[in-house]
């Protein structure tokens, strides 16, 4: 069965994502994570295989609930928690393999693991950034996912053409420091020394562009005329330095929707003064 899926240049297409419920709790001070990921897919072809995108990841557990109820031989039956028998890891291949005993329908249904990982010094998936605080050096966590390393952080179909949209949580955040994501945040929780963000369901996108910061950030803002606003994170007492930057980036924006006729779709734009990497991600760029 391994050598089956081994090699391939894309997942194959038994199931498709159509939406993430992603949570992730880092622990800044151990440099590790762990998470969970709810997805809902649609099964195209009756399998006993579920083939994900997935490195550096440990899984801890997985299982799937069909929303039919009727099986592969259109037999009704009482709609239940699948688990896998065998989860088999890829790591030339950057792939899992979930295997069921029993053949999944073609349908709806949602699909949950729970993982866990390292937050890396390789400036790539979720890793692990540093500033300088009062002299003293801290951690931070950012995601660089671009072009195919949002397998890094949670096991997903980590493929372009293969969009969905994003409804992440972030665990566990110091309460004294600040937590970005795609979309604005919508509820926010605290707990004695820390906090749990949730963020607003985005758009439909790429995994790519899934983008999560956390550190300790001042940030400068402007409104674009259409009524977006703009912010400019930079390192504690440095926002003065992100002015060019974000008046740039607001005329910018102005430009580019009346030249495209097309107005700015998302809420918000934040740019963020992250240490020794520069990139982008949809609605936060570093």
């Amino acid at each position: 069965m391994e050598d089956f899926f081994k090699g391939q240049s894309r997942l194959p297409k038994f199931a498709i994502p159509h939406r993430y419920d992603l949570t992730l709790k880092p622990d800044l001070k151990l440099c590790s994570f762990s998470g969970s990921v709810i997805v809902d897919v649609s099964v195209l072809e009756s399998t006993r295989f579920l083939v994900l995108n997935s490195i550096d990841l440990v899984i801890r557990e997985s299982c799937f609930t069909s929303s039919n109820n009727h099986n592969a031989y259109q037999v009704f039956v009482k709609l239940q928690k699948v688990v896998p028998s065998e989860v088999v890891v890829d790591n030339d291949d950057e792939t899992i393999v979930l295997v069921f005993d029993e053949v999944l329908g073609i349908g709806d249904g949602v699909l949950e693991i729970n993982f866990a990982g390292v937050l890396n010094e390789h400036m790539k998936g979720f890793y692990k950034g540093t500033y300088v605080d009062g002299g003293v050096r801290k951690n931070m966590a950012v995601t660089q996912f671009e072009p195919a390393d949002a397998r890094r952080c949670f096991p997903c179909w980590d493929e372009p053409a293969l969009k969905a949209t994003f409804k992440i949580t972030v665990d566990n955040v110091p309460s004294e420091l600040t937590a970005l994501s795609n979309m604005p945040v919508s509820e926010e929780t605290i707990n004695g020394d820390f906090k749990s963000l949730c963020f607003e369901e985005s758009p439909v996108m790429s995994t790519y562009l899934v983008a999560v910061v956390i550190g300790a950030f001042d940030y400068i803002e402007e409104t674009t005329h259409d009524g977006i606003k703009v912010r400019a994170y930079c390192p504690v007492g440095k926002s003065e330095k992100g002015k060019l930057a974000l008046s740039i980036s607001v005329k910018a924006l102005e430009l580019y929707t009346k030249y495209f006729s097309m107005p700015y779709p998302l809420p918000k734009l934040d740019m963020v003064a992250v240490p020794d990497f520069s990139g982008g991600q949809w609605k936060i760029m570093d």
